[in-house]
């Protein structure tokens, strides 16, 4: 009995670290992790690298202080951008308009029902 009370007791506390490791996501973390997902999309040299990572820094401060949008931060990083990358990231990011709106439309059928 003793055996599954520290099993028990170890598992719990292996979830309880594992949600506060989440939980502490730093703004550079996020950061990190969006222009990790813009390099692979768009083949970025390390000057851009530099440049979206800190857009996305900046973002994720201001976002905490100020409400900072996305919508600026997309002007910002398609500045950056090459004309071919541009074009790219303007079609991802329609993408995930269209993922959204049908999200919310998948979520307010079931929310009715």
């Amino acid at each position: 009995m003793k055996k599954y009370i520290t099993l028990f007791t170890f598992v719990c506390v292996l979830f309880l670290g594992m949600n506060s490791a989440t939980a502490q996501e730093t703004p550079e973390v996020k950061a990190k992790a969006k222009t990790l997902e813009l390099v692979k999309m768009l083949e970025l040299s390390e000057a851009q690298v530099k440049q979206v990572f800190a857009i996305y820094l900046k973002y994720e401060n201001d976002r905490l202080e100020q409400g900072a949008s996305m919508a600026d931060v997309r002007k910002q990083i398609n500045q950056v951008l090459l004309p071919a990358q541009q074009r790219e990231f303007k079609a991802s990011y329609h993408q995930e308009l269209v993922r959204e709106k049908k999200m919310k439309k998948g979520k307010t059928v079931v929310d009715e029902q």
